[in-house]
């Protein structure tokens, strides 16, 4: 420590009696106090000590006691010393009385240290004395250091951290945010620090979540804590965008705060939204492979049971002829050889309407806007013969809309639907056909109708089965309503019959996609 000031020495002398020398109790009380206390005059000399006092510098009283106490510190709080005492004893300004500062100490070994150093005034009848009392804080100093490197440290994690991490109290203000969230949501520092948390959100989730809040403050029950959900985030310029939330609760000093850290997954919902596109993608072409698999099974019973039945039949004549030409009969040639060509023309015609049948759905032609109403009067007018043989009533409803696509496919769609009608209206008294459309599943229907003959319920599901003939007597190819189908189908569509049994007619109802202009 630095020497006393002889100049301080020689002019003041020993150290005059002191509050603590004159009251006993007050001394022990002192000595037992675990800060420094050092009393001084009106010019800053050390009257008096106590134990913590020496124990803090290292010396006795005796050491101590007539030095003046800017003695204690180092520069420049030495010089400080001196100067703030004799600025308040000449002008009364309390720049360092009655205030705690931190000083650097220095002990009688001369090692310094830091010390909290306070001095207020005290009046001994008209005998002012001051009092000072120091601690030392080295320690403290270590730990403040270290807690404000933590606290830098953490900060810094904090703002670089990915998420976007907002503090808010207990009534949703915010108090503190990182960058992450202010690029997150277009906010400054600044625009954000006391809103309340809800601006971040449009509606009904910024009321939801305020409920949330208040039911939690109320009933303690956690619904949104200690959980994440996914919400909606609301920009500064109106945009929302989804993100993850959860939020957590603290209550560092008795105080509650919440945490709420925020994720933007707008890249995780649309890779959402393209995986579930992927797999509905992946189970239609599962359900076309299906289709495909009953298909080619249907083609190969057609291939293996309708075409070998021409073929059984001309093998048969061939061979009965073979036997006759060699006995030298003649008379049935003609006949046999009429059987073989008309089983070679029923071969054909099948070969013929398979080709067709396999062609529906690969051979592609560009798709149109194509008014229903035309292409209706189009059909009616290419079956317009079988119509009128069958004496027949056609009624096209008014507005029928436009549709959209391969427009030869949906001539031969509509015509097939018709011939059907005229087929099954044979011996009907006054046959009926209507064309037009209804509205079933927020969706346009068209439908060919008439008050046919009917079908029974468990007959419906098979009628657009490949080479499906439910009545024999009937002619036909058994390829008409399956070319429907597969028309339809090629289409985007679907089409199903209703009816009420023998009887009762039927109706063909079948979608399409609509215009892509949608004022058509």
């Amino acid at each position: 420590m630095t020497q006393p000031d002889e100049s301080f020495d020689s002019h003041f002398g020993t150290h005059h009696p002191s509050l603590t020398e004159t009251d006993a109790p007050a001394r022990i009380a002192l000595d037992a106090s675990l800060a420094a206390v050092i009393t001084i005059n009106e010019q800053g000399v050390i009257e008096s000590v106590n134990a913590a006092a020496n124990r803090l510098f290292g010396s006795g009283e005796a050491d101590m006691v007539g030095q003046h106490l800017r003695n204690l510190m180092t520069s420049p709080d030495r010089e400080n010393c001196a100067e703030y005492l004799a600025k308040y004893l000449a002008t009364g300004r309390k720049n360092f009385i009655g205030r705690g500062r931190e000083v650097m100490g220095q002990r009688l070994d001369g090692t310094i240290f830091s010390m909290l150093l306070s001095v207020n005034e005290v009046w001994l009848g008209e005998q002012r004395k001051f009092t000072a009392v120091a601690c030392d804080i080295t320690n403290l100093g270590k730990a403040i250091g270290k807690l404000e490197e933590t606290e830098s440290r953490s900060r810094a994690i904090l703002q670089s951290a990915a998420d976007a991490v907002i503090t808010i109290d207990e009534r949703g203000e915010i108090e503190s945010l990182n960058a992450t969230a202010e690029n997150l949501f277009g906010y400054s520092h600044n625009e954000l620090i006391g809103q309340n948390i809800s601006l971040l959100m449009p509606s009904p989730y910024r009321e939801d979540h305020d409920n949330y809040i208040n039911a939690y403050l109320r009933t303690g029950q956690r619904k949104i804590l200690g959980i994440s959900r996914d919400v909606v985030g609301c920009r500064k310029d109106g945009t929302t965008f989804p993100m993850e939330l959860a939020v957590s609760e603290a209550k560092p000093g008795g105080q509650r705060h919440f945490t709420a850290i925020i994720r933007d997954i707008t890249s995780r919902k649309a890779a959402e939204r393209q995986l579930k596109y992927f797999a509905s993608q992946l189970q239609e072409r599962n359900l076309e492979l299906s289709r495909s698999n009953e298909e080619l099974e249907r083609f190969t019973y057609a291939v293996s049971h309708d075409l070998k039945s021409p073929l059984v039949t001309i093998k048969g004549f061939v061979g009965r002829l073979q036997r006759h030409v060699e006995a030298g009969e003649f008379n049935e040639i003609e006949d046999y050889l009429s059987r073989i060509s008309n089983a070679a023309d029923r071969m054909g015609s099948l070969l013929d309407n398979l080709l067709t049948y396999s062609r529906v759905g690969r051979v592609v032609n560009p798709h149109e806007d194509i008014p229903l109403a035309d292409l209706a009067r189009e059909v009616i007018e290419l079956c317009d013969i079988s119509i009128q043989d069958r004496g027949m009533q056609v009624t096209l409803n008014e507005q029928l809309p436009v549709i959209r696509g391969d427009r030869f496919r949906l001539v031969e769609l509509l015509q097939n639907l018709v011939e059907n009608s005229v087929k099954f209206t044979k011996d009907v008294p006054n046959p009926q056909l209507e064309i037009g459309t209804f509205t079933k599943w927020q969706q346009t229907v068209c439908y060919v109708r008439d008050n046919g003959i009917g079908i029974e319920q468990p007959q419906q599901q098979h009628i657009f089965n490949l080479f499906e003939q439910l009545n024999r007597e009937v002619p036909g190819s058994g390829i008409g309503l399956a070319m429907a189908k597969r028309i339809v189908e090629s289409h985007g569509g679907r089409i199903w019959v209703e009816s009420d049994g023998i009887g009762s007619g039927c109706t063909m109802c079948f979608t399409l996609p609509a215009a892509e202009n949608s004022s058509s």
